[in-house]
């Protein structure tokens, strides 16, 4: 268990490496979130959706038509972008030199692939939370139920992004050998979620304490030094994230990452490669 820890922070601070050379790569992350909260904004503008506004009374299936729209408009904005950022990573590990450009142009290549997967990842979405109810007023036990289904959703698809932009594989059989890789690497997925989460939460701290420290001088300063630090390390934290992701499918399907042949990982990763 703590060989397997050790390996997973090792095979980070590779990321790190490999995010040195290619700093651009956080790019990617930036925009999903730029137009995540630029679609958000159009949306609430426009007066299809307010989020201050609480439901009173029945609510028909319309009513949450501009929400799911935003959510799918979203999710592929999201997936567009993160596929872009795993294309350069893939680029950057099997020896190549990539940049923004290159990134994207791979990704759109895919555009099918992605569509239909965003598709995919809003139904999830929207039955998951059928299943946890709303907060106030669903059980316990349903909101349990429903973060386990979200927590097995994201390991079982944990190698569609990869795959779709390596491969062209359609999604469903994507998620299909998603899921058979993740019979040989769940112990590394498991445990870079939570190395990646303790490395956010850390970020976050750091950054608070740096937006409080120039707080002291002027409060309005303080809030925004603070939130840049906060969307720069949760950006840096994301774009290590797909790097990992990028360089676990590697290792899954038996290779080794261009950039990681100096170090001995052979006994962190022995998966095989499997059929295609």
């Amino acid at each position: 268990m703590f060989s397997r820890i050790s390996n997973t922070f090792n095979t980070i601070k590779l990321c790190v490496r490999v995010l040195k050379k290619d700093k651009e790569l956080i790019f990617f992350p930036i925009m999903a979130a730029f137009s995540v909260l630029a679609l958000a904004f159009v949306f609430w503008s426009m007066g299809l959706i307010d989020i201050q506004e609480e439901q009173t009374g029945s609510t028909s299936f319309s009513d949450f038509i501009p929400e799911i729209i935003l959510l799918f408009v979203a999710n592929f904005f999201i997936v567009l972008f993160n596929s872009a950022l795993i294309s350069g990573a893939l680029h950057r590990l099997r020896g190549g030199d990539p940049n923004v450009g290159s990134a994207m142009n791979h990704a759109l290549k895919h555009i099918h692939h992605i569509f239909i997967w965003s598709i995919i990842v809003t139904i999830v979405a929207i039955l998951i939370a059928i299943v946890k109810g709303d907060r106030r007023e669903g059980s316990f036990v349903r909101q349990i139920l429903g973060s386990m289904l979200q927590y097995g959703w994201t390991m079982m698809t944990f190698f569609v992004v990869p795959i779709i932009v390596a491969e062209n594989m359609a999604p469903i059989s994507a998620i299909k050998k998603s899921s058979s890789l993740f019979k040989r690497t769940w112990g590394d997925q498991v445990t870079a979620n939570f190395g990646f989460g303790i490395i956010q939460i850390l970020a976050i701290m750091i950054s608070g304490a740096i937006g409080w420290f120039f707080g002291l001088l002027n409060p309005t300063l303080g809030i925004g030094i603070g939130a840049l630090f906060a969307a720069i390390s949760v950006s840096v934290v994301y774009t290590l994230e797909g790097i990992y992701k990028a360089a676990l499918y590697e290792f899954a399907l038996g290779e080794k990452p261009l950039e990681f042949e100096q170090h001995d990982l052979s006994r962190a990763y022995t998966a095989k490669a499997v059929a295609v």
